[in-house]
């Protein structure tokens, strides 16, 4: 397992540091458990629309900047999840109300809630990813 980006001597020197010599887009990356621990679909797409960066972006073309909105957004994105006791996705586990809070996901067709545009949907390293194609660059 990857290192756990919500502990408080993972800093954003560590996060930058594990994208030294990576390739690949940014969403299955962050997909990878060996690579960072406890990103999930959710989390990856909403990480991302809160870091306006686009989830299709090579990861070796990612900016300082954009490495430290990322990480950033990451911890916010999950910080969240536990605040809202995460997200009830289905009529079987009704648990957590994060759902209620989504930027992103599950939002096809839906205004951003930054600038109006579209939400996207795409398959993106075999799963659905949502982003804004006018915010996410």
């Amino acid at each position: 397992m990857g290192p756990e980006p919500l502990r408080d001597d993972f800093t954003v020197d560590d996060f930058k540091a594990l994208f030294r010599k990576r390739s690949g887009r940014l969403k299955p990356l962050l997909l990878n458990q060996e690579f960072i621990a406890g990103i999930g679909n959710i989390y990856a797409d909403e990480s991302c629309f809160i870091a306006k960066i686009d989830p299709r972006r090579p990861v070796d073309t990612l900016t300082e900047a954009e490495l430290e909105r990322l990480y950033h957004a990451i911890r916010q994105a999950l910080n969240a999840g536990i605040m809202h006791k995460g997200a009830s996705l289905d009529a079987v586990y009704r648990g957590g109300e994060f759902q209620n809070h989504f930027q992103a996901y599950g939002r096809t067709g839906e205004p951003c809630l930054n600038c109006g545009a579209e939400i996207q949907r795409i398959v993106l390293g075999g799963r659905s990813t949502h982003f804004c194609s006018r915010c996410q660059t």
